[in-house]
């Protein structure tokens, strides 16, 4: 006789089957869970760094090059050749020391020299090249002393170096070996540098009351330090023909004076307001008084003014002129090369 089967087997039958469906379904969905949790703990690329700067290939301002040379008339040897990195847009006041004696014993009561500070952008673009000349006399310590601002269009390179020039084999200290020493310097200067106009030089100043060569204005800030440098290229109404530039001798045959003049320069600098009108005197600086005779005929002379505007200034401009006074007998020229004013902060 067959077996009976119970109604309540058949109906959980299904109900298991649901079951093992479910259990399998969430099964797979934890794996999916877990494999993709794993995944997110496994370890990741670094994220990426940004790489340091690379350093420009010569030194920033402040920067400077000092140099020995010993040459012997009539030679124009170059020294103290280096390499300063600008940037784009910065203003940068170069100045140029160089010291030098004519030896005892050597012919002649002086011996030429002209210096020359020359610094030009490796990209192009204009440089400034200027130095002085002198005749120097037997063991007496000659200077020179100059300036000028230097800017570039893009960042780069900037090359700097002294030649020196004694270039006549028809002298008396024609053969001398002598010993020189300079320096130049490369600084930032500030945004609102100034380097004076020269186009109202040369000229003569006569013996008499002290007569403004050069000047020039700058914007400035409230407490802010500034430097005024000026060197003047001068030489004495001693000689004919020895007081040339542009093509034409600027001393009268009439005025000539075996003499010299006796010299002082003396660099102002004023607040102006609003109006354009002084309102303080911030310093003044003179020079000891320099006597130019036949034999110096040249001279180069410089002057410093270290200033700072007051913290409740009256104007936010500064004024810098240059005075020359010659208490003669013989009239002088200052000359355009060679001569400059610098105002920087």
């Amino acid at each position: 006789m067959p077996e009976e089967t119970s109604p309540r087997s058949s109906s959980r039958r299904p109900l298991l089957l649901a079951g093992l469906g479910l259990l399998l379904v969430l099964a797979v969905i934890v794996a999916v869970v877990m494999i993709r949790g794993a995944g997110d703990d496994a370890p990741t690329d670094p994220a990426p760094t940004t790489a340091a700067p690379t350093p420009p290939p010569f030194p920033e301002a402040p920067a400077s090059v000092s140099g020995h040379a010993s040459l012997t008339v009539p030679e124009e040897p170059r020294f103290a050749e280096g390499t300063f990195w600008a940037r784009a847009g910065q203003e940068y006041l170069v100045t140029v020391d160089v010291t030098s004696e004519k030896p005892e014993g050597s012919g002649g009561n002086a011996m030429y020299l002209g210096v020359t500070l020359s610094c030009s952008p490796q990209a192009g673009g204009p440089g400034i090249t200027t130095g002085g000349t002198q005749n120097m006399l037997t063991g007496e310590e000659t200077t020179y002393r100059n300036q000028g601002l230097v800017t570039v269009a893009e960042d780069g390179p900037v090359d700097c170096s002294i030649k020196l020039s004694a270039p006549y084999d028809d002298v008396a200290s024609d053969g001398t070996t002598f010993d020189v020493d300079g320096t130049w310097r490369a600084t930032a200067a500030g945004a609102d540098a100034r380097q004076a106009s020269t186009d109202g030089l040369p000229r003569t100043v006569d013996p008499g009351p002290a007569q403004a060569v050069l000047g020039t204005e700058a914007p400035v800030e409230a407490g802010a330090d500034l430097r005024a440098l000026t060197s003047l290229h001068l030489t004495t109404c001693t000689i004919v023909n020895g007081s040339r530039e542009d093509g034409r001798a600027w001393c009268d045959k009439a005025d000539l004076d075996e003499a010299g003049s006796t010299v002082q320069l003396t660099a102002t600098a004023q607040l102006l307001d609003a109006s354009g009108e002084v309102c303080q005197k911030l310093d003044a600086a003179t020079t000891k008084p320099d006597h130019i005779d036949e034999y110096r005929h040249h001279r180069l002379i410089p002057v410093e003014l270290e200033v700072t505007v007051p913290q409740k200034p009256c104007g936010t401009t500064v004024r810098v002129s240059v005075a020359v006074t010659n208490d003669g007998p013989a009239p002088l020229v200052v000359h355009r090369s060679n001569s400059s004013l610098v105002v920087a902060a």
